[in-house]
This record gives C-alpha cells, structure tokens and sequence, in this order.
C-alpha cells in the first residue's frame, strides 16, 4: 500500500493549486491501496476543495506560513518536527507539484524544498513534476535547488526555457530533466450542469456567447504598477471585448484567497462597477472550484488571463487563451502550448507593459480567436500525452 506526501501546495484557495492537486491525487488514487496526504497551509480549507480525490490534507510541518496562520492549528518546534519526521518515514515518494515556487519572484524556494531534502536524506523517493524553475537573483537559492534537484528520482518541466535554465545555467545533466507540462492539463471539468447552474447564478442566460477575464489582484505585487493603473487597464479591455465581440463578458476570479491582497474576486467586482453599460457576470460564487472554472472556461469564445492556470483551464478544453504576466513562467507555458507556428507576442503579454499601453486592450480584443483555436487543437494532444506519461512514471516509481 504505497503512501505519497504531495508537497510544494500553498493553499487551495488559488484554483490553480487546487487544480494541479486534484488532477494528481485523482491520478494517484486509481490505484488500489494508494495512500495521498497533501501538506498545506490550509489542511481544513483544502480538504473541502480536493473532496472525491481521496486525499488527506494536513498542515505542513516543513513550511510554516504566518499569512495562513490562523488557517492552521497551532504547533510547537518540537511537535512540528516529530510530525515532519513521522510523515517522511512512513512515506513511500515525496511528490512536489508543478508551478513556480522556485523561482526569485517569492521568495520561497528553498522552504520548500526541505521536504524533499529530508526524504532524500531517508531513502525515499523524490519527484518533482511540471516545474516552472528559476530565474534564480540568489546563488544560495539555486544552489539549494541544485542539491535536491541532482538527488531527485524523476524530474519533469512544464516548458522549453525551465529545461534551458536547469541544464545550461544549474549546469543539471540533460538525462536528469525531462521537458512535459503542467498537471493541470489533466484536470477533469465539471459536467455542463453544474457549469450552467454557476453561470446561471451569474445571471448569463443559456446559450449566450461569451468571453472570459480571469483577473489578478495580487499581480501587481510583482510589477511596477500601482493597484489603480491596473485596474484601469483591466476596465478598458473589458471594455474593448464587449465592443469589439458584442458578447458577455464572464469575469473568473481564480484565486478566492482570505488575504485581500491577493483575492482576485474584489478585483473582479471592481471591474465590473466600472461597466455599468456592459453585461458582465462576475463567477465568485463560494464554492466555485477548479473543475466548475475548468468548464466554464472551456466554453468560452476566448480566455484573457492573469492567472496562469485559468489560461491552461482553458486552453486544456481547446479554447484559445491569451496571459497578461509578470514572470517567464506565462510566456513559457504559452509559447510551448501554441508552438512555434504562433508568436509568443501574440499570446503572452507583460503585465507592465500591457497596463501602461492604452492601445493594448483593442489589441487583444481583436484576436482571431478562431485562428488560434486551430493552432490548439494541433497541438493539444502532444501536450496533454506528456502530462499523462509523468504520472505512468510516478506510477514506476511506485512500483519500483
């Protein structure tokens, strides 16, 4: 009866955490006996969100958050480390999820290692599947990262600059990383009823078109422009969508986070009041989750997204999606999931640089949608079999 500590998880409050953990612990769980506890920030929290994988959640003893602090229960040094200590011996691999936490931009990197370094310094096995890594600013940190990532037993990332960045500047071996994608790709949707029950409680009538903006309060922490200036910039595309498409506009708050810096959903109602004349349904709903975005964004004309994972909601459904980013992560992932045959300039666009450009919002409100539709379904098969031929390795991991 293998036992999996997935770990590299904040808080399922980011739907694209929840999306990356359920599509793996589901994964996981098929097989018989398999046993899944996720370290997190949020155990209760994320134990209601990842409900049907069969995952347990727990806090994490290896990464204390004070931001999440009253989201966990209160522990000593001492408990802390005999819980990390319990949960390492009685695991069979240690599982970091994808997404960029190693990367300068948060400074969390090597907290969140310390996982994998104690199991590897146990025997167990270690894995680390559709990372986004570096650009590291700290030689400490990619040092540290170096050191785990040399030891690790399989690991995988989720586009072509993170495989550069390992092999040619962290000087990895090139037979150590393995170029794949994000396990959220896999993400099964919600079924169309339950998608219409949302956006029927959004008021969106059946049957209507419409466009979606999946939008990010806590982008602007790691950019150069102010909470107002984006706001204003996000009003203007929206704008410029229902103009330009004439259809609704359907605002995605992808992160429903209890720190109000970062919770996309008083964006989104921000946005809205700006567009009294425009019909916008803005989808933050308690209980909206991964899957139910999943299905929504996949039923959209076209994707404008600030989250990275709302875009690969969308484009693992076949819809054309576009990121506005603050990090290489963005154009990496969309430049690797359209392919060379589409200009990463057309589907990622800097965050700063899109905010401060007033002609941008007409821009990507004209897109052909339809055009970049095509370029995604040539190439979403290939993307979605290398996010499937990790978990088999997972599975030989396991099996070992």
């Amino acid at each position: 009866m293998p036992t999996v500590l997935i770990t590299g998880v904040t808080s399922c409050e980011s739907r694209g955490v929840e999306a990356l953990v359920r599509s793996l612990a589901t994964a996981l769980t098929t097989e018989p006996g398999t046993t899944v506890t996720v370290l997190t920030q949020t155990p209760d929290l994320d134990a209601v969100a990842l409900a049907g994988t069969g995952a347990v959640c727990v806090a994490d003893p290896f990464v204390v958050s004070r931001s999440w602090a009253t989201m966990r229960p209160v522990e000593t040094e001492h408990h802390l480390a005999e819980r990390a200590q319990r949960l390492i011996h009685d695991a069979d691999l240690v599982l970091a999820t994808g997404g960029d936490l190693h990367t300068a931009d948060y400074g969390v990197s090597t907290r969140y290692l310390l996982a994998l370094a104690a199991a590897q310094k146990h025997g167990v096995a270690t894995a680390m599947l559709g990372q986004s890594v570096g650009p590291f600013t700290d030689p400490a940190e990619a040092q540290a990262f170096s050191e785990v990532a040399a030891r690790l037993d399989l690991l995988t990332v989720r586009e072509t600059s993170s495989l550069h960045y390992l092999t040619e500047q962290l000087a990895l071996p090139e037979e150590k990383v393995a170029l794949s994608a994000d396990p959220a790709f896999l993400l099964h949707p919600a079924d169309h009823g339950r998608a219409r029950q949302v956006l029927t409680a959004a008021g969106l009538p059946d049957r209507q078109p419409y466009v979606c903006l999946a939008p990010s309060r806590g982008v602007t922490r790691y950019s150069a422009i102010s909470d107002a200036e984006h706001v204003d910039a996000l009003a203007r595309l929206a704008d410029a969508l229902w103009r330009i498409r004439q259809h609704a506009l359907v605002l995605v708050p992808h992160c429903h986070d209890s720190r109000d810096h970062n919770d996309d959903r008083i964006l989104a109602r921000q946005i809205a009041a700006r567009l009294p004349a425009v019909p916008v349904h803005v989808l933050d709903q308690d209980g909206t989750g991964a899957a139910d975005y999943k299905a929504i964004l996949g039923g959209a004309d076209l994707v404008i997204s600030e989250r990275l994972h709302a875009s690969i909601g969308a484009l693992s459904s076949g819809t054309p999606a576009v990121a506005i980013g603050h990090s290489p992560k963005f154009h990496g992932v969309l430049a690797d999931t359209y392919g060379p045959a589409v200009p990463a300039g057309t589907v990622h666009h800097d965050v700063a640089a899109f905010t401060k450009d007033q002609a941008a919002a007409e821009t990507l409100a004209r897109l052909d949608a339809d055009a970049l539709r095509e370029h995604l379904a040539d190439r979403l098969p290939a993307i979605t079999a290398m996010a499937d031929a990790d978990l088999r390795l997972v599975h030989d991991l396991l099996n070992a």
